[in-house]
C-alpha cells in the first residue's frame, strides 16, 4: 500500500480498525526516528578527525643493510659486492688479485712468496680423497642427473671418519629438493665403498657393513641395531635371556662385531683446506697475540666521481634525483662495510683475549664461552655478537677453524674454572690411544682417571662425548 491507495475513497471508508492500525504504524515509525536521533546525538558518531599518537617498531633499509653486511663471509661478501656494483653505476668497485688467482700465477711460475703452502699445493693432487673417491664411483654408475648432483652434494658433506654431518631435511633445503630424493640418493653413497660410508651414527655404520657381508655372524646384526648398548656393556645374562641363545654364542658375534670397522673415512687422504681464505688471522708476536683482518680477495669500494660530475652537469632534475638516490645507496654500503669491519676486529680481539690459554698450548685448554661475556665485554648486543660469528673462519697458531668454535661450553672443574666439551673430548681421545689393547679402559675408569685430574665428569657424560666422537666402547675395543 502506498500514498496514492490512503487517498482513495476506499481508505476514508474503511472500517474503524483499519485507520486505527494505520495510525499505529505511523507513530511507530516516528518513534524509531526520534530514537535513532537521540542515540547519534549522545554517541557523537558525527565525522570528526582525531589526532592519536602510538609507537611502532620499524627497521630502516639502512640498518637491514648493516645486519645482512655483518654476517656475510668473505666469498659471500664478493658475491654480494658484485651484484651491488651492477646495479648502482655510481658505486665504484675496485678489484684487486686475490689469492687464488696469485697462487696460479705462482705455480706457472714455478715461485712461491709460502714455500710450504706451494709444495702443499703442488703434491695436493697426488692421492685422491675420501670425497673425490666417491664421486668418481658415482660416475660409473647409471644414475639420473639429478640424483648424482644430490649424491655428490652428501658425499661432500661427510667427515673425516666418513659419518654424514648434515640431515636429510637440511639437505632438502640447500639443494631445494624433497627429503624422498635426499634419503634415496643417501642410500646409493652409502651402497659406496668403502663399506659404512655416509653413515650418520656409529649404529648404521656397523649395520650397514654386516648387511654387505656375505660372511657376516647371523646374529651380528640383531646385537647391533637392538642390544648395542647392552652389549657395549657387557650385560651377557640379559642378553641370553632376551635371545635365548648360549653365551659362548654371543661373545662369537661379538668377536665378529670388533673386526668392523667404526671409522672408515679415516683410511683416505682428506683435504687441507687450501682454498678456505681466513676473514682474519692472529699471529703472536713479541709475547702478545695480534688480530688483523684478511682484506685479500675483498675490493675497494667507494663512489665514482667521474659518473656523479656526468650526471650533475646534464642539469635534469630526474638526472638529479637519480643521482641522490643511488649515493644515498652507495654511502649506506660503504658505511656497512665500515661497520662490520670494526665489529669483527672488536669481537675477535675479545675472543682472543678469552682464549689465551687455547691460542698459546691447544685445544685441551679451549676454554667455555658464551656470546654473553663477549657481548657484556664489548657493550654490543647478543644478536650482533652472534651475526659477527657467523660464517667467519680465522687462522690461528693452532691451525684454522670457525669463530662459532670458540664459543664451547663444558661442566667446571674442582678447582672452580670451565673445562670445555673439546677439551674433555682431546682427553678421552689421549687416554684411549694410549690404552693398553688388551685391557681397553671402560668408560668408568676414564672416569675415575679424569675425576683425579680436576675433570668432575660422570660416566653418561663420558660416554656421551665417546659416541660423538664414534669410538666403541670398550668391550668392542678389546
Amino acid at each position: 500500500m502506498d500514498y496514492n491507495d490512503f487517498c482513495t475513497v476506499d481508505f476514508i471508508y474503511s472500517s474503524f480498525e483499519t485507520k486505527i492500525l494505520f495510525f499505529l504504524i505511523c507513530q511507530l515509525l516516528l518513534y524509531n526516528i526520534y530514537t535513532i536521533e537521540w542515540q547519534v546525538r549522545m554517541l557523537n558518531l558525527s565525522p570528526t578527525v582525531l589526532l592519536q599518537q602510538s609507537q611502532s617498531l620499524s627497521i630502516s633499509p639502512k640498518i637491514l643493510q648493516s645486519i645482512h653486511v655483518l654476517q656475510l663471509s668473505s666469498v659471500d661478501l664478493v658475491s654480494y659486492l658484485q651484484e651491488q656494483s651492477s646495479e648502482n653505476p655510481l658505486l665504484d668497485v675496485l678489484w684487486t688479485d686475490n689469492i687464488s688467482s696469485q697462487r696460479t700465477k705462482n705455480k706457472l711460475n714455478g715461485v712461491s712468496s709460502n714455500t710450504v703452502v706451494s709444495l702443499l699445493e703442488l703434491t695436493a693432487n697426488q692421492e685422491d680423497t675420501l670425497e673425490m673417491m666417491l664421486v668418481s664411483q658415482l660416475r660409473l654408475a647409471n644414475h639420473s642427473d639429478r640424483q648424482y648432483k644430490i649424491a655428490k652434494f652428501l658425499a661432500g658433506n661427510l667427515n673425516e671418519n666418513g659419518y654424514l654431518t648434515i640431515t636429510p631435511k637440511e639437505a632438502a633445503q640447500c639443494l631445494h629438493v624433497s627429503e624422498e630424493e635426499v634419503t634415496e640418493a643417501l642410500d646409493k653413497v652409502q651402497a659406496l665403498e668403502p663399506a659404512g660410508i655416509a653413515a650418520r651414527t656409529l649404529q648404521e655404520c656397523l649395520e650397514i657393513q654386516i648387511r654387505r657381508d656375505e660372511n657376516a655372524d647371523p646374529y651380528a646384526e640383531k646385537l647391533v641395531s637392538c642390544y648395542l648398548n647392552e652389549l657395549g656393556a657387557g650385560k651377557w645374562k640379559y642378553l641370553d635371556r632376551e635371545l635365548n641363545i648360549p653365551l659362548d654364542r654371543i661373545k662369537q658375534s661379538l668377536a665378529y662385531i670388533r673386526t668392523l670397522n667404526p671409522k672408515p673415512g679415516l683410511a683416505y687422504k682428506h683435504h687441507q683446506n687450501l682454498d678456505i681464505i681466513p676473514d682474519a688471522v692472529i699471529q703472536k708476536f713479541l709475547n702478545r697475540h695480534m688480530v688483523s683482518l684478511n682484506q685479500a680477495g675483498i675490493p675497494k669500494v667507494s663512489l665514482n666521481k667521474q659518473v656523479q660530475q656526468l650526471i650533475f652537469e646534464s642539469g635534469s632534475k630526474e638526472a638529479e634525483e637519480y643521482m641522490k638516490k643511488h649515493v644515498q645507496t652507495a654511502m649506506g654500503l660503504i658505511q656497512s662495510l665500515e661497520d662490520r669491519q670494526h665489529t669483527l676486529f672488536r669481537v675477535l680481539e675479545a675472543i682472543t683475549e678469552e682464549q689465551m690459554m687455547f691460542l698459546d698450548k691447544g685445544s685441551f685448554f679451549l676454554k667455555p664461552l658464551n656470546l654473553k661475556t663477549i657481548a657484556e665485554r664489548l657493550q654490543l648486543h647478543e644478536s650482533t655478537v652472534s651475526r659477527a660469528i657467523q660464517n667467519k673462519v680465522v687462522q690461528t697458531p693452532q691451525g684454522m677453524y670457525e669463530l662459532k668454535f670458540f664459543f664451547a661450553k663444558g661442566p667446571s672443574t674442582a678447582d672452580g674454572e670451565a673445562a670445555s666439551a673439546e677439551r674433555i673430548k682431546c682427553r678421552i681421545q689421549e687416554l684411549i690411544d694410549g690404552e693398553n689393547k688388551s685391557k681397553p679402559l671402560s668408560d668408568q675408569q676414564l672416569t675415575e682417571i679424569m675425576n683425579k685430574e680436576n675433570l668432575p665428569i660422570s660416566r653418561r657424560t663420558v660416554m656421551k662425548y665417546r659416541e660423538e666422537m664414534n669410538i666403541l666402547s670398550s668391550r668392542l675395543r678389546g
